[in-house]
């Protein structure tokens, strides 16, 4: 009896389907990430913001953050702004919550802000640009 070679035409597709199938019930591995921003504080006063972290994973809670070298500033193309030469970034808990504070001891008079933060964690390192507007006081 002669053997028979599937066509190629027939091959492909059914490998393509095996793929997604695999890739379906694999697990996605996320690390933490850098989620919202809320601004507390007003122009002219300390900033005092947070931000959310996000996609924590257990054996994640050993978080650092810091405002990112001037070599990442700049392969963004963001120009450092001076007034975050002080700000200092602390990862907090509000209950069961990892959240970031971002705060300066000097107060912001510039009513907009770009910061290049960097979130490190036993799984990876994430970085996230924010763009703040700071408002009057009220």
């Amino acid at each position: 009896m002669p053997k028979r070679n599937r066509p190629a035409a027939v091959l492909v597709p059914v490998a393509l389907v095996m793929a997604a199938l695999f890739c379906a019930v694999l697990p996605v591995a996320q690390a933490a990430g850098l989620g919202k921003l809320t601004l507390i504080s007003a122009l002219g006063q300390p900033l005092n913001a947070e931000v959310e972290i996000v996609s924590l994973q257990p054996g994640e809670e050993d978080l650092s953050a810091r405002l990112a070298s001037s070599q990442a500033f700049a392969q963004a193309g963001i120009e450092p702004n001076p007034v975050l030469s002080d700000l200092r970034l602390t990862v907090e808990r509000r209950g069961a919550t990892p959240i970031l504070r971002l705060r300066t001891s000097q107060p912001v008079n510039e009513p907009f802000l770009k910061l290049l933060i960097e979130l490190t964690s036993s799984t990876g390192r994430r970085m996230r640009e924010y763009t703040i507007l700071l408002d009057l006081p009220r």
